[in-house]
């Protein structure tokens, strides 16, 4: 399953539908998929969403990342916030959504796990490992 390219800079996708399509065992059951729109977002680093695209630096260079948090309201009435992220490759002048499988789930329910991510503080040292 492809998706689409979005050619140049990296613009606001409020307003964009939005599909989850159903696991297989859903689907078998009669399950359907999910269907929304975007009616909010914020991104961690606007700026990247208006560079050119670039060269390689490295070998193991992957590209632009473009990170952000939407607001779905879907079609039931529903909401869901889904942590996502775009990609462009080296060299090419388009992103793609590139979060297939992303953290999405009830406000609620966001707002729980990233309360408990922030009270991880060593994750947020120099060296969390350690």
């Amino acid at each position: 399953m492809g998706f689409a390219k979005i050619r140049g800079k990296l613009t606001s996708r409020v307003g964009s539908t939005v599909t989850f399509g159903t696991p297989r065992d859903v689907g078998q059951s009669g399950g359907k998929a999910g269907r929304g729109r975007i009616i909010d977002e914020i991104w961690l680093t606007p700026e990247i969403n208006q560079l050119p695209p670039r060269t390689p630096e490295h070998v193991n260079d992957w590209g632009d990342y473009s990170t952000c948090a939407q607001l779905i309201r879907w079609d039931d009435g529903t909401y869901n916030i889904r942590l996502a992220y775009y990609r462009r490759r080296c060299g090419e002048d388009w992103w793609e959504y590139a979060s297939q499988t992303t953290v999405s789930g009830p406000p609620q329910e966001i707002k729980a796990l990233c309360e408990k991510v922030l009270l991880k503080e060593n994750w947020f040292r120099d060296n969390p490992g350690e």
